[in-house]
């Protein structure tokens, strides 16, 4: 009876994390997301400021997201690993830029030895 209730503890653990993501598949998404973004990747503008474009935007959704090192012994994620996962997930969304873009520290984390948090507004801007 107790072994039925054993992966209970672990899937109510993994239901609250936001999607992560390892540096080293990290281009692979890029790759995968540049197929239906309209905006490169890479080229997708990063704020910290509450607006961008005069207000001129339309906001698609909010992101969060985890970028996690796979062992104790690989690298801790940079802020660049996490920057390429929030433009990754705004990708995703078809976002031009991120708003309100938020880079956590490292941390020790459920599905991770340490990982970074990010998160941010998705919005497009008019052509």
């Amino acid at each position: 009876m107790k072994k039925r209730f054993l992966p209970l503890p672990l899937l109510l653990l993994t239901a609250c994390v936001e999607p992560m993501a390892y540096p080293g598949q990290l281009d692979k998404q890029a790759a995968v997301a540049a197929q239906s973004s309209a905006t490169p990747v890479d080229q997708i503008a990063l704020t910290q400021a509450a607006t961008i474009n005069g207000g001129r935007y339309k906001e698609l959704g909010q992101i969060e997201a985890s970028v996690g090192k796979v062992t104790a012994f690989h690298p801790t994620p940079s802020v660049a690993d996490a920057e390429k996962k929030l433009r990754i997930e705004a990708a995703e969304l078809g976002a031009d830029a991120v708003i309100n873009a938020k880079i956590g520290a490292p941390h020790i984390c459920p599905l991770s030895w340490s990982c970074r948090d990010v998160s941010g507004t998705a919005v497009v801007l008019p052509k």
